[in-house]
């Protein structure tokens, strides 16, 4: 099941993604970072809800109910017991290797639940 650019918008996003992984073995989730660089740049040097070439919208009109950062959703993968099993970080057409928090503008995740070790070994 593959959830991509969605995930922020959503008003309950730790139920969507539940519910995928009940549904599909693995997910596929990606979102725009909110802790790349221009984002926290733009908040600082204005004091605003950012507006980037990413995040064009005002705060009133934007369709993102939930700004999620990479460390924030690795943090939520550990605390509802998900394994990641692969991660991509893209800022443009490039991958971004180093500090993703901080350099990526969208996160690509592949997750599944860890329970599933345990239900392969006892097969």
């Amino acid at each position: 099941m593959i959830l991509s650019q969605t995930l922020q918008e959503t008003r309950q996003p730790l139920r969507v993604l539940c519910e995928m992984l009940r549904v599909g073995r693995r997910a596929i989730v990606a979102f725009p970072n909110f802790g790349h660089w221009r984002v926290r740049l733009s908040m600082l040097t204005t004091g605003r809800a950012p507006k980037t070439r990413l995040f064009p919208y005002d705060w009133y009109d934007s369709p993102n109910i939930h700004f999620l950062t990479v460390d924030d959703f690795e943090q939520l993968a550990r605390e509802e017991g998900l394994a990641v099993e692969r991660r991509f970080f893209l800022a443009g057409r490039r991958t971004v290797d180093r500090l993703p928090n901080l350099r990526a503008e969208v996160a690509v995740f592949l997750v599944r639940q860890k329970s599933e070790d345990r239900s392969q070994k006892t097969e």
